[in-house]
């Protein structure tokens, strides 16, 4: 548990400093920043994929596999909607693992009494702290 919070504090070092060049265009700067939010969804995927190669599993392969799809998918929004993905991938973040960070309410709309994850509750209990270091860095995006 000690190397997970060491390395997430490393990241989330990195990710904050981590700031377009000026000399980038507007188009250069919203795609320097989507590669930022790839990498950090890379990291939950990774750790889906270490935790399932463990002896025993501690993530099963199906639920290793709906991790994998999940991010395939919000990654290809990214390249499809460069300027517009953030709403999208949030909610896919929100439908995987119910995080409350990631849900997006309307006006006057509450948080859902109830929500049911695609992924159980051990494996959202293991992968809950690289999911909220994406939802850091999502929330870092302008």
């Amino acid at each position: 548990m000690k190397k997970v919070a060491l390395f997430l504090l490393v990241v989330l070092m990195a990710s904050g400093c981590t700031k377009a060049p000026p000399a980038l265009s507007p188009e250069a700067v919203v795609a320097f920043q989507a590669l930022r939010v790839i990498k950090v969804l890379d990291v939950v995927r990774d750790a889906a994929i270490a935790a399932n190669e463990l002896s025993p599993p501690a993530i099963s392969t199906n639920d290793t596999r709906t991790v994998v799809l999940w991010h395939k998918v919000a990654v290809q929004t990214i390249a499809a909607t460069p300027g517009g993905w953030k709403p999208t991938v949030k909610a896919s973040i929100y439908a995987l693992s119910c995080h409350p960070q990631a849900y997006m309410p309307g006006p006057g709309i509450p948080l859902p009494d109830a929500c049911t994850p695609q992924i159980p509750a051990d494996v959202n209990a293991r992968l809950r702290p690289y999911i909220g270091l994406a939802l850091v860095v999502i929330m870092e995006v302008q």
